[in-house]
Order: structure tokens, then C-alpha cells, then sequence
């Protein structure tokens, strides 16, 4: 399930995670009166309780791609691998690529905050994540930095008879 954010209230209805919203108000506490808060705007120390779930990446265009400048030691210890350095396309799994492209696609596009919760199967093991992707800007309306809180359950093997040979998919 994917929602775009317009305030406060509007996540209380998917999520009950108290640092979602924390990191949301805060987020449109740096807003203020413009359409998105700068990088500079935050500081680290003020959200250090979602620290371990969030990840920055930067944004560029023309060709546009997403690089993970950090990735969250929570994300990092889950997937079993670093990605921070990297780029998007560098993921090693093609539906895993897409499907990140697609939602952070979807935001500097939109320039608005998306909520994400879903169960998902990769790696032929059950996920359950949920993840608040907050568009940044260094002083205009363009997008050119995310700020993405993900947090993902260890994830469950499936039993050997439920393998149908695909990889990513919802559930």
C-alpha cells in the first residue's frame, strides 16, 4: 500500500509506528511555509531515535539516478550487503531495482512525502517493511536529496513447496 503524505493525520490511518510520525512532523516542522525542507534545514541529533532505519540519497538528473550517499546500519544488517556509495541500478536483484526506482520516481516527481507498507517475497524469504520517503530541496521546488525511513521485520524463509519461481512480488 503506497499513500502520499499530505499531513500528519493522513498516516495515522496506515501506520501505528511512533517514529514515522515523529520523523514526518519533524520533516514538516523544517518545511515551514516552502514546499520542501533542505538537508541543511536537519540536523542528526534532533531524530536520533530513527537513526538506525534512515537512509539519504541523493537525487540527479539527465539522466536521472539515485545514489545512496547512506544507507541505514537497520537496512544494511537486513539486506546483507552495503550500498551506500552506490547507485540504485547497482542493486543486485532487477525487480528489487525497479520497484526502488519506481517509488523514489514517484516522489521527486510528485515532491511530496510517500508512506509505503507492504509484504513482499525476495530472495524467496517473506518481508514486511514500511518505509516514508521525504523529498528535499536546497532552496527551490526540485527534488535533489531523499530522506528515506525503512524498517523491514528479519525476514521469514518460505517453505519449499510455497517457491513458485518468481522472485519480487507483493503478497
Amino acid at each position: 500500500m503506497e499513500i502520499t503524505v499530505p499531513n500528519a493525520a493522513s498516516l495515522e490511518t496506515v501506520s501505528t509506528n511512533d517514529d514515522v510520525f515523529r520523523l514526518y512532523r519533524y520533516w514538516a516542522d523544517k518545511r515551514g511555509e516552502r514546499l520542501l525542507p533542505s538537508r541543511g534545514d536537519l540536523d542528526l541529533l534532533d531524530f536520533t531515535y530513527a537513526l538506525t532505519w534512515v537512509s539519504l540519497v541523493d537525487v540527479t538528473e539527465e539522466p536521472r539516478r539515485f545514489h545512496y550517499r547512506l544507507v541505514s546500519t537497520g537496512l544494511t544488517e537486513r539486506l546483507g550487503y552495503e550500498m551506500t556509495g552506490r547507485y540504485v541500478e547497482d542493486l543486485p536483484d532487477s525487480d528489487m531495482r525497479r520497484y526502488v526506482e519506481g517509488l523514489y520516481g514517484r516522489c521527486v516527481d510528485q515532491r511530496v512525502p510517500l508512506y509505503e507498507k507492504s509484504t513482499r517475497i525476495h530472495a524467496y524469504k517473506l518481508w514486511l517493511h514500511e518505509a516514508l520517503v521525504l523529498p528535499l530541496s536546497t532552496g527551490g521546488d526540485e527534488v535533489e536529496m531523499l530522506m528515506i525511513y525503512r524498517t523491514t521485520h528479519s525476514p521469514t524463509p518460505l517453505p519449499t513447496w510455497a517457491r513458485d519461481g518468481t522472485d519480487l512480488h507483493w503478497v
